[in-house]
């Protein structure tokens, strides 16, 4: 069993929670998310990273090849143009929700990862089993750091790290 926590926790389906700690077993299935109200306390085998702790992006760009994307996601259609050559990474994703952010500040970093996450989970009908930080699911867990976590935006620095 593994226990992650970090500056935030996006569970994807909630609103982020600070210093939040997740805990995992071997298999990455999620068994517990504590809300500690922004209090982490030192703890055995608690590992804490710099950056917030999200859901693994569902990558339905495959799914829905061209325009069928955008019909699917109709809030990323204005923003076709930022979308980079090649859609078939983790980091790929990354590049362009950074270029998302950088172009509209308005748009927040909790509804891009809920459309990459949860939204693109639910699009596959695969919502019970990833695309959020519940108990019971098998999301993927990646750490991005990097970014300004006094407005939690993303930046030309942020980068991620798959960690389960």
């Amino acid at each position: 069993m593994k226990k992650y926590a970090a500056h935030y926790l996006f569970p994807g389906n909630k609103p982020p929670i600070s210093k939040g700690i997740i805990t995992m077993d071997s298999s990455g299935l999620v068994i517990d998310i504590v809300n500690p109200a922004g209090k982490l306390t030192e703890e055995a085998g608690l590992e804490f990273h710099n950056g917030i702790l999200c859901p693994a992006f569902v990558n339905v760009f495959h799914e829905f090849e061209g325009d069928r994307f955008y019909r699917k996601f109709p809030f990323l259609a204005p923003f076709k143009a930022l979308q980079p050559q090649r859609l078939n990474t983790e980091k790929d994703l990354l590049s362009w929700l950074i270029a998302i952010q950088q172009t509209d500040e308005k748009i927040s970093l909790q509804r891009l990862l809920a459309t990459f996450t949860i939204e693109a989970a639910k699009a596959i009908d695969l919502d019970k089993e990833m695309g959020s930080l519940s108990p019971g699911k098998r999301p993927g867990l990646m750490l991005i750091s990097g970014m300004d976590y006094q407005q939690l935006r993303l930046t030309s620095k942020s980068h991620l790290k798959v960690l389960a």
